[in-house]
């Protein structure tokens, strides 16, 4: 008998828009090769494994994979997998959102999903919040490397980092610049040997549906993925990077959407929940809903 699995579009109502990742649901007993020739032979950008949680109050464990490397978080094969627990009934829902909690590389995160019975209508889970400094790199140099000209980054904006996460944020002035960018993967791969940078953040605070604050784009070419749909821990970053910069709204609850995909033809939208506490954000939130394309199983050798 194989296990579980599933082909979801994230950060999107319809199918065929969004971002979609593979999700197995039922992981466990898998071994780490296993799971990495899984998402290899599922070829999303990332596949999210589930397998029950062993610690105290914790429901899921959830791992993933890119088709060449483990990540330590996902957001998007995140929100594909609850919406997939929410279709088998896994997920218990009363009269406030169901709060669940599953553990990780990066420790034991929240989720909150809001839905009945075997349909979610959205899931949103804690990102935590990133470290984000202004990056020692010449912006002029990173600007070329992804494949902009450094006439196009945001005079007004600062190039930034995430250590964490390997992380660099390119802010971008006009909104075209971003849209006609065609991306330099051999030019970030090349930065990122030299530089400790996998991820590439290009954010603009021009939008093409004026409800939503930013628009991003996002490659991670040395962790196989040449340019990401959608995604969610990224907008979780650029968070910060807004409140690093004093660009955030007043208040205990900031909350907004971003968009991104336009450019590779899969628009999608993250919800993006900032909290304080005592002027100090000390949670990010994202969110969006999941839309099932394909179902099956998988046998695992």
């Amino acid at each position: 008998m194989g296990r579980p699995v599933y082909i979801v579009d994230a950060f999107t109502r319809v199918s065929c828009a969004g971002n979609p990742a593979g999700v197995v649901t039922r992981a466990d007993g898998l071994s780490d090769e296993q799971m990495q020739a899984i998402a290899r032979e599922l070829r999303q950008t990332e596949t999210c494994f589930v397998m029950r949680g062993t610690d105290a109050g914790v429901d899921y464990h959830l791992r993933w994979f890119t088709p060449t490397v483990e990540v330590d978080l996902c957001g998007h094969a995140t929100v594909a997998a609850y919406t997939c627990l929410v279709a088998e009934g896994r997920v218990p829902f009363g009269a406030e959102p169901a709060h669940l909690r599953h553990t990780t590389r990066r420790g034991v995160l929240s989720v909150w999903v809001e839905g009945e019975g075997c349909a979610a209508r959205n899931v949103s889970m804690s990102a935590g919040v990133a470290s984000v400094r202004r990056a020692r790199d010449d912006p002029a140099e990173v600007a070329r490397a992804v494949g902009l000209d450094p006439a196009s980054l945001d005079p007004e904006l600062p190039v930034a980092a995430d250590e964490a996460s390997q992380r660099i944020i390119v802010p971008v002035g006009r909104l075209t610049d971003l849209l006609n960018l065609v991306p330099n993967s051999a030019g970030m791969i090349g930065y990122g040997q030299t530089a400790p940078y996998r991820r590439f953040t290009l954010v603009c605070r021009e939008t093409l549906d004026p409800r939503f604050r930013t628009h991003l784009r996002h490659f991670a070419p040395a962790n196989g993925i040449p340019e990401d749909p959608v995604t969610g821990t990224a907008h979780a970053v650029i968070a910060v990077y807004l409140e690093w910069l004093g660009l955030q709204p007043s208040g205990d609850r900031v909350r907004y959407e971003g968009e991104q995909g336009h450019a590779v033809r899969r628009p999608g939208s993250v919800t993006v929940e900032l909290l304080r506490e005592k002027g100090a954000v000390v949670d990010v939130r994202i969110g969006g809903q999941g839309h099932i394309v394909t179902r099956g199983e998988i046998e695992a050798d």
